[in-house]
């Protein structure tokens, strides 16, 4: 299903400009439009699945089991699984988009945690 006020769902269906890294049958990685990292990607199921589909009550484990094969896809398709990388899932009230999706970072060097 697609949601027509929804922008990635738009990016999915080719309806608005984005730069594909990888998709299959039900995934698609993109990189991010506007980047805090040196590679920035988001990877998001090509069909409009909402955070609170997968919260009110459902069994998301199944979405969550694919999107995350996708999403390692990415990370070796892209080299991040020899340089490292942070995956993002932001929760209600830090997204931009009710478009479920994953954010994959790398290309930057962080400090472990506690040694700032």
């Amino acid at each position: 299903m697609k949601d027509q006020a929804c922008l990635l769902c738009k990016i999915a269906a080719d309806e608005e400009p984005s730069v594909r890294v990888w998709e299959n049958e039900e995934f698609l990685a993109i990189k991010n439009k506007y980047p805090t990292a040196p590679v920035h990607l988001l990877v998001m199921p090509k069909v409009h699945v909402s955070k609170k589909d997968l919260t009110a009550g459902s069994t998301p484990e199944r979405f969550w089991c694919k999107i995350m094969l996708a999403v390692f896809d990415v990370i070796r398709l892209s080299g991040l699984d020899r340089t490292g990388y942070k995956l993002v899932n932001n929760g209600a009230g830090y997204n931009h988009f009710d478009h479920e999706h994953i954010h994959v970072l790398g290309g930057t060097k962080e400090e472990p945690a506690g040694k700032t």
